[in-house]
C-alpha cells in the first residue's frame, strides 16, 4: 500500500474503534440520564434529519474544495458532538445529535472517493476495500469489548455513569488522534472548478439498486434484535455474543471476497454472495431455537457484508471520478431513506407476523439480486477485468 492508504488506515482504524466503544455504550447511557424511549427517538431523528440536509452541502464540498478537507471537517464536527453528549444535558444532546448526523454525511461522502483515488490501478481496489473493511471489522470488535474492561473500574472511577462518561472520551481522544493523520494524506485528485448535481446514468442505475439494498435490510435487518427478543426471549448478552462472533466471520469471509472476485468477476461475485444471502434468511424465519436462528443469520451477515467492499469498489471503477462523491451522496441518501422507510414497514409486518418482515427482506434482496446483474450486464467486461 502507498503512504495515502496507509494513512488512510490509520484513521479508519481508530475511527472504527472509537465507534465500537461508543455502540454498546450509548443506549443504558441514555437511560441512566433518564431518557425516556421518545426522546432517544427524536434524537435519531434528528440525526437523521441533518445527515439529509447535509447531502447536498457535502457533495459540493468535495467537487469545489476537495475530499479531504471535506473528511477532515466530519472529523471537526463528530469531535465536540461526542463531547457534547459526555456532558448529558438534554438541549446540548440535540445538538450533538445533528453534528453527528452531518459529520456521518460529511464522512460517507469524503471517504470512499478518498480511497478510490489513492488507489494507484483499479485492479487493486477490490482488495483495497476489503482490507479495509476487515481492519475496520477488527476494530470495532475490540472496542466493543473494551466495555467490559471499563465497566470492571466503575468503583475507581465512580459508578457506572462515570464508565460511560468515560468511554465517550475516549471515543472522543480517537476522533481527535485522527485529524493530525488525516491531514498528512495527499490528495491526488484535484478539486472542480464547478459544481454539479448532475449524474450519470450508470450512477442513478447503480443508486437505484442501491435503493432496493437498504429497502430490504430496513425490513429485516435493522430490527433484526428486535425479532430475536419477541421470538426467542433472548437478553442483550447472547445479542452481543452474537454481534462478535458475526463480526469475526465477517472478517473470514471479506478476507476471502477479492479471491471470488479475481475468479468470477466484481459483478459476478457481488450477485453470487448477495443470492446465497435470500435463502439463510428464510431458513433463519424457521428456525425452531435462537441458536440456529443466529447462526444461520450470522452466516447471512458475512455474506452480504463480503459483498459491500466489492460493490464499493465496482461503483468507484464505473463512475467517473470527479462523480465518485455525488455516488457517494446517492449512496447515503438511499441508506438513510429507503432504510428508513424499509424499517417502518417492517415493524408493521412484524406486529402482523412476526416472521414476515424475514421473508419480506429475502425477497426484496432475491430481485435486488437479479437486477444487479441484469442491469449491470452491459458493463460485465468492466468489472470483470482481472
Amino acid at each position: 500500500m502507498n503512504r495515502n492508504l496507509k494513512l488512510l488506515l490509520v484513521v479508519g482504524v481508530a475511527t472504527a474503534l472509537a465507534n465500537g466503544i461508543l455502540a454498546p455504550v450509548l443506549a443504558p447511557y441514555f437511560l441512566q440520564l433518564g431518557l425516556s424511549g421518545s426522546e432517544v427517538g427524536s434524537l435519531s431523528s434528528v440525526m437523521g434529519v441533518a445527515a439529509a440536509v447535509s447531502l447536498v452541502p457535502a457533495a459540493y464540498l468535495a467537487d469545489l474544495k476537495g475530499r479531504k478537507p471535506l473528511a477532515l471537517l466530519a472529523f471537526i464536527a463528530g469531535l465536540p458532538a461526542v463531547l457534547l453528549t459526555a456532558l448529558g444535558s438534554k438541549p446540548l444532546l440535540y445538538i450533538a445529535f445533528a453534528l453527528l448526523g452531518f459529520a456521518n454525511t460529511a464522512a460517507g461522502v469524503a471517504i470512499d472517493p478518498l480511497l478510490a483515488d489513492s488507489v494507484e490501478r483499479k485492479e487493486q481496489m477490490d482488495s483495497v476495500f476489503s482490507v479495509f473493511q476487515i481492519a475496520n471489522l477488527v476494530s470495532s470488535s475490540l472496542g466493543m469489548l473494551l466495555s467490559w474492561p471499563l465497566l470492571a473500574l466503575s468503583g475507581v472511577l465512580g459508578g457506572v455513569l462515570a464508565v460511560y462518561k468515560t468511554a465517550l472520551l475516549i471515543s472522543a481522544a480517537l476522533f481527535a488522534a485522527c485529524l493530525p493523520v488525516l491531514a498528512m494524506v495527499s490528495e491526488t485528485r484535484r478539486p472542480s472548478v464547478r459544481f454539479e448535481l448532475t449524474v450519470s446514468k450508470i450512477a442513478l442505475k447503480l443508486a437505484g439498486l442501491q435503493v432496493l439494498l437498504a429497502f430490504g435490510a430496513g425490513l429485516g435487518v435493522w430490527i433484526i434484535g428486535y425479532w430475536f427478543v419477541r421470538k426467542y426471549g433472548v437478553s442483550a448478552g447472547e445479542l452481543g455474543l452474537r454481534g462478535v462472533a458475526e463480526n469475526l466471520l465477517i472478517v473470514a469471509a471479506t478476507a476471502s471476497a477479492p479471491f471470488l472476485s479475481s475468479k468470477l468477476g466484481t459483478l459476478r461475485a457481488v450477485v453470487a454472495l448477495q443470492l446465497a444471502t435470500v435463502p439463510l434468511i428464510v431458513a433463519t424465519a424457521l428456525s425452531p431455537s435462537f441458536i440456529a436462528a443466529a447462526a444461520l443469520f450470522t452466516v447471512r451477515s458475512a455474506l452480504a457484508n463480503a459483498s459491500n467492499p466489492l460493490v464499493s469498489s465496482l461503483q468507484m471503477r464505473l463512475v467517473r471520478e470527479e462523480e465518485r462523491a455525488r455516488m457517494s451522496m446517492l449512496n447515503v441518501l438511499a441508506g438513510q431513506v429507503a432504510g428508513a422507510a424499509g424499517s417502518a414497514l417492517g415493524g408493521i409486518l412484524l406486529d402482523a407476523w412476526i416472521d414476515l418482515p424475514l421473508y419480506a427482506a429475502a425477497a426484496v434482496y432475491l430481485v435486488q439480486a437479479i437486477l444487479f446483474y441484469y442491469v449491470l450486464g452491459r458493463v460485465n467486461e468492466l468489472s470483470a477485468s482481472p
